[in-house]
């Protein structure tokens, strides 16, 4: 572009040209800038997600697993709670398939001390588990506190009883079983 000054002699002015010429050279420059912004904000993105669905699938197997142990255990609590005299060994086969072996070693012995007991009074127990919660739990063991109630019916009265117990179970063969149980204050 040409001017012309006060002494009307043409003069080249090449600050026009520049803005011209630098306005698309920055404009492409700012368009990579931003590709590789929005590049990276997508690559981020991507890899948050992933992570936050790696986090989800841990916390709903740890669920998972917590609800599994407390199921255990409150099945646990009714089946002990649940019985009848007449029907005292088919109790003993349904709390026994839930126990570790070791478990059902001192069970069994403790049954043989009860069995009289029961049938002479004639003894019928219906239980209810009114809580339970994890209190441990990892790969092959877990801790459970339950609550519990039964109504003892016997030749001689009826009473309600009151249960607090701490079940420990252990993993074995991908099934969780109970290897011991204490009352709790």
């Amino acid at each position: 572009m040409t001017t012309t000054t006060d002494n009307h002699a043409p003069v080249r002015d090449d600050s026009a040209e520049t803005v011209e010429t630098a306005a698309p050279h920055r404009s492409s420059s700012l368009r990579a800038v931003l590709a590789v912004v929005l590049t990276l904000l997508i690559v981020v993105s991507g890899a948050a997600i992933a992570f936050l669905l790696d986090q989800r699938s841990e916390v709903q197997a740890s669920v998972d697993a917590r609800h599994e142990v407390a199921r255990v255990a409150e099945q646990f609590t009714v089946r002990v709670n649940n019985y009848d005299s007449e029907s005292v060994e088919d109790y003993k086969a349904s709390v026994s398939e839930m126990l570790t072996t070791k478990f059902s070693d001192e069970f069994d012995k403790a049954m043989e001390d009860i069995v009289t007991s029961v049938q002479e009074a004639e003894m019928d127990s219906e239980g209810t588990v009114l809580a339970s919660g994890v209190a441990s739990l990892d790969q092959d063991s877990a801790e459970v506190l339950v609550v519990a109630d039964a109504d003892v019916k016997t030749v001689f009265d009826t009473r309600q009883r009151h249960f607090r117990w701490e079940i420990s179970l252990v993993k074995v063969d991908g099934s969780w079983l109970v290897d011991d149980f204490t009352p709790v204050a």
